[in-house]
């Protein structure tokens, strides 16, 4: 059984590598952004998924010019972060919203939604192993 402080900085581990991911994909580093998913698999929708970093990669790269509006600022909210007994793997949940400046005052919001995550401890540090992104379409 994992102890409450173990628990805690695993916690705070996952939190942080949430925030990096959204971090690179807002200064456009595809390749760091591909690399967080080196061994997981990343659902955009139900009918799309990549496998792995040259599949996300790829994806980034035939889509971020048609996505541009999407890809930031990301504010990423209410992470939620459930982290196993055995202190081995984990899952989050987490809210974002996609904003985009427009002229004149004010902000748009370009894309809302909720991202479910799974993650594993390997060598001692925490990676994805699977995200599912649930856009809200209300």
């Amino acid at each position: 059984m994992i102890s409450h402080d173990d628990r805690r900085e695993a916690e705070s581990q996952i939190a942080r590598l949430i925030y990096s991911y959204f971090y690179r994909l807002d200064e456009r580093d595809l390749e760091a952004v591909a690399a967080f998913f080196e061994d997981a698999a990343w659902h955009i929708s139900p009918e799309r998924a990549t496998h792995g970093k040259a599949e996300k990669l790829a994806w980034l790269r035939e889509n971020t010019p048609a996505h541009d509006a999407y890809l930031g600022p990301h504010l990423i909210g209410n992470v939620l972060v459930d982290v196993t007994d055995d202190g081995r793997t984990a899952t989050s949940l987490s809210y974002f919203i996609v904003s985009q400046l427009v002229d004149g005052p004010g902000i748009h919001v370009a894309a809302r939604g909720r991202y479910a995550d799974s993650f594993a401890l390997r060598n001692g540090q925490w990676r994805f192993t699977e995200r599912r992104v649930h856009v809200d379409r209300r």
